[in-house]
């Protein structure tokens, strides 16, 4: 993955010059993060328990980004490497509304209680809203001035003086708005070619096989390193898969497969950024190798281009898994990372999302949040994420009593402790 990212800082500027004076063909007139029905790859089973693993021990304004070039040019041919309060970070989701209400001030206070030390921000969400000024042309009509996250970057700067490390999340081909103004790019129904629509959540998607829209999101997260983030978080990586997706066509695709078509994405990211990428993926993709479902992710092949991988690990999108079993939820988190850390050994961070909503859980209490930060520390996480879709954090903020000394795992401090040079 460093390798790919020690590309030449000529190729990234160039890259940036190109992407944003692009003016593209005419446009044509024309439950979040997967889990609602029909936009979920078909679980027939749950797996079985797996055989536990061995696990071893210049910027425009407070909202602006320009500059991206100039950031990208000095930076390209920098070595991408986790620090390590990024390879152990412990945090929240934060949505763009609640980023907007939210002062820094008040969010560290809340992370220092529970004693984490990341947050996930929303930079461009499934619904293809972009939360910064952006100026990539074909993104700008998405970036609402009421809906920004205001002063992104004082905040940012305020979050990292506390010692809170930034992570902003986009969302790749997953987006309600671009494939409507630009077939071209889009998602198309075979029978009219007009843009298709999902028959699960009535959302429209990018065509992940083409490289325009690559380019697009290397823009954006161009743009994302300039105003300061530590690293880039990736969510829906993938193809469309609900039952509609038989009348859907994908205009871009040529010889290559899915797994080529996401391989080329990540490919492009890892040569043209200098901070670290992390991906979000299914839970279900911790337990199954391949792509059995034809998401086009293939996680192994990913290892050369990311850093962290963080497999949504909810229960409420295993409701039907070992139902009746003791402490489920601790088993559940267990054995799903544990199975991704057996696949993908120690060549990226594992850093689970969890879950902090009531809905599909067995108990909502500090428990619950208790037993799933056991199953990530012992199953070989490197660190932990929760999420909540609307960032209401009250019951976990009230479990800090229960929670805080579980933390940072074993993992964290030995590599700490490595890292350490031997007293003279």
């Amino acid at each position: 993955m460093t390798s790919g990212r020690a590309a030449r800082a000529a190729l990234a500027a160039t890259t940036l010059a190109v992407v944003l004076s692009y003016s593209g063909a005419r446009a044509e007139d024309g439950d979040e993060r997967g889990t609602r029905a029909g936009d979920v790859p078909a679980v027939v089973a749950a797996p079985t328990s797996p055989a536990t693993p061995a696990r071893p021990a210049q910027v425009r304004d407070a909202d602006g980004v320009g500059g991206g070039a100039s950031a990208s040019a000095s930076g390209a041919d920098q070595q991408a490497e986790l620090s390590e309060q990024g390879r152990s970070a412990r945090g929240l989701y934060m949505n763009a509304r609640s980023m907007r209400r939210t002062s820094a001030r008040r969010l560290v206070t809340t992370l220092q209680r529970l004693h984490f030390d990341a947050v996930v921000i929303d930079v461009k969400d499934s619904s293809g809203n972009v939360y910064i000024d952006t100026h990539v042309p074909e993104l700008r009509p998405q970036s609402v001035r009421r809906h920004r996250i205001r002063h992104l970057r004082e905040k940012l700067a305020e979050l990292r003086a506390a010692g809170i490390y930034t992570i902003a999340r986009v969302s790749c081909f997953s987006d309600n708005q671009l494939p409507r103004r630009r077939r071209d790019l889009a998602v198309r129904h075979q029978r009219d070619r007009q843009t298709w629509v999902s028959g699960g959540t009535g959302g429209t998607w990018l065509d992940p096989h083409n490289t325009r829209n690559h380019e697009i999101i290397l823009a954006l997260a161009l743009e994302v390193q300039a105003l300061g983030f530590d690293e880039l978080q990736l969510d829906y990586v993938r193809f469309p898969v609900d039952g509609a997706t038989a009348w859907a066509t994908f205009p871009a695709a040529g010889e290559g497969t899915r797994v080529d078509a996401l391989v080329s994405l990540l490919r492009t990211l890892d040569a043209g950024l200098h901070i670290p990428i992390g991906v979000d993926v299914f839970g279900l993709a911790a337990y199954r190798e391949g792509d059995p479902s034809g998401l086009g992710q293939d996680l192994v092949r990913w290892l050369d281009h990311v850093e962290v991988i963080s497999p949504m690990l909810y229960l409420n999108a295993m409701r039907d898994w070992r139902v009746g079993q003791a402490n489920r939820a601790h088993t559940l988190v267990e054995d799903g990372v544990a199975a991704l850390r057996a696949r993908v050994g120690e060549q990226v961070v594992i850093r689970p999302y969890l879950q902090a909503f009531a809905t599909g859980a067995d108990e909502f209490n500090p428990r619950f949040f208790a037993a799933q930060i056991r199953g990530a520390r012992q199953g070989g996480s490197d660190g932990f994420l929760f999420w909540h879709t609307a960032s209401r954090y009250t019951m976990l903020e009230g479990s800090w009593r229960r929670i805080r000394d579980l933390y940072p795992f074993p993992r964290a401090t030995s590599a700490r402790a490595a890292a350490t040079p031997p007293a003279p």
